[in-house]
């Protein structure tokens, strides 16, 4: 999900700019002397003497300058030299409070917040805040009691319902997050946060029509906001209108040049233009920016492995593995480019990775192949009586494992392809079919291995890793 840009207390800080102003209007206005009337007056000009700005105007000044800085710390400490005049002014204390909230000082928050409610209990910008803190700090009671206060007064206040829109968002109750969403659209209808997170929810829920809607109601407010434009791409590649999707892409990526999720974005619209090059240079560029993440890796790495460009292949695979270990899809695919290039000590650790994901007998066969290429015969046996042991001696499967595990028995050859040729799920009988070709290849019948991989080959949208090999093997 894009991370929403916070506003929640631009209502705060629009109310110390107000106050700025008002300050500086009453303190620095002047007046202007009349001049003396009738023909003979004399035209004079009289320059009244400049007045100093007041400790209030000053101070407020001050204050506007850190906050144009976003100098946060420094607005605090600023707070210390708060003029007596200023001392009991809300939208101050409430500014204040804000600053402590986005410096993560969330008890000083909670602290300048209670203040305020001493004296105004139903200040609403300070429930609101209380209510951000707690859930901030993780208190689910004290959130939860002081949200319920809120909405007691004011069931559609915009601040309370995101949070709970954010809160369904984040454990995939999109649709409920979409309604709190909605709410608080009732309540502040040109609330930002409100808008992108409908939109978004809109989205994900598959109503295109509303986030369509939705989006553009954010561009027409924030012609350059890069979510939404970016989601406006997505919506466009949803129609396969992949043109159009660049073209917004591309504009976000004009005011957020350093986004990870839109590189990538931009990298798959281009792929699917067949602009191939330009898509592996988005990819490169997202690695750039954050290389310590695996995505652009598995694209790059899928690219490059259907261009043929097998060292790229592997050198994008190893990068998935080293930044996601945890993502055993690469581990597979890595194993059989290593396979291909005959690196089999490397197949072996890769191809034992991913049976630790998935126990299948197929990985153990692979295992065994490679020990056999690197002529280790008896270590290729321990694999396969370990695989023997686990499964149903009744099987195809056993009998497959135990041809490549026993010595070569021609009645037992006969009886193992008359049980695959019985095998009624195709993409099963494929598999058997490649590993009977794997096993006249390792037994240097080199005819027989073809035949059998052209039968796998000639299969239609096969689903099993193992066909790849075939192919390799009957291209020989």
């Amino acid at each position: 999900m894009i991370k929403m840009i916070k506003s929640k207390f631009l209502p705060i800080i629009t109310a110390g700019a107000v106050l700025f102003t008002t300050l500086t209007i009453t303190a620095c206005g002047t007046t202007q002397t009349p001049q003396a009337e009738g023909p003979s007056a004399p035209a004079t000009t009289k320059t009244e003497p400049k007045i100093e700005d007041t400790p209030d105007v000053v101070f407020v000044k001050e204050l506007q300058a850190l906050l144009e800085k976003n100098d946060i710390k420094g607005a605090i400490a600023h707070f210390d030299n708060l003029p007596k005049k200023l001392q009991k002014d809300m939208s101050l204390k409430n500014l204040l409070g804000a600053l402590y909230y986005s410096d993560a000082q969330y008890d000083n928050a909670i602290a300048t917040a209670q203040e305020i409610l001493a004296i105004e209990p139903e200040n609403m910008p300070a429930l609101e805040l209380i209510s951000m803190c707690n859930k901030a700090k993780g208190d689910k009671k004290a959130y939860k009691e002081i949200s319920e206060k809120i909405l007691e007064t004011d069931p559609y206040n915009a601040a309370v319902n995101i949070q709970k829109a954010e809160e369904y968002a984040m454990d995939h109750k999109f649709k409920l997050a979409r309604d709190a969403y909605k709410k608080a659209l009732r309540g502040d209808s040109e609330n930002v946060d409100a808008i992108f997170g409908y939109a978004l929810m809109s989205y994900y829920t598959k109503d295109f029509k509303e986030a369509t809607d939705y989006f553009q109601k954010l561009l027409d407010k924030d012609p350059e906001n890069p979510n939404a434009l970016a989601y406006m791409g997505k919506l466009a590649y949803d129609k396969e209108n992949y043109l159009r999707a660049t073209k917004y892409v591309q504009e976000a990526l004009k005011h957020d040049p350093t986004n990870y999720g839109y590189w990538m974005d931009y990298g798959t619209y281009l792929r699917f233009q067949g602009k191939f090059n330009d898509a592996i240079a988005a990819w490169t560029k997202a690695t750039e920016l954050d290389p310590t993440y695996f995505l652009a890796y598995a694209y790059l790495a899928g690219i490059y492995d259907e261009q043929d460009n097998f060292a790229k292949a592997l050198e994008n695979y190893h990068k998935v593995i080293e930044t996601n270990p945890n993502y055993f899809y690469a581990y597979e695919s890595t194993a059989i480019l290593e396979y291909h290039a005959n690196n089999y000590a490397e197949a072996i650790k890769l191809f034992a990775k991913t049976y630790e994901y998935s126990a299948s007998w197929s990985y153990s066969l692979m295992i065994a192949a490679c020990y056999y290429k690197l002529n280790k015969p008896q270590e290729a046996k321990k694999v396969l009586t370990a695989q023997l042991k686990k499964l149903d001696s009744k099987t195809t499967e056993y009998a497959l494992v135990r041809f490549f595990n026993d010595s070569y028995s021609r009645n037992a050859e006969s009886a193992l392809v008359q049980k695959i040729n019985k095998e009624t799920n195709r993409n099963n009988r494929g598999k058997m079919l490649f590993y009977m070709g794997l096993y006249y290849e390792l037994n240097k019948a080199e005819s027989l291995a073809k035949e059998y991989y052209g039968k796998v080959a000639n299969l239609e949208a096969p689903m099993f890793f193992e066909y790849r090999i075939a192919e390799w093997g009957f291209k020989k």
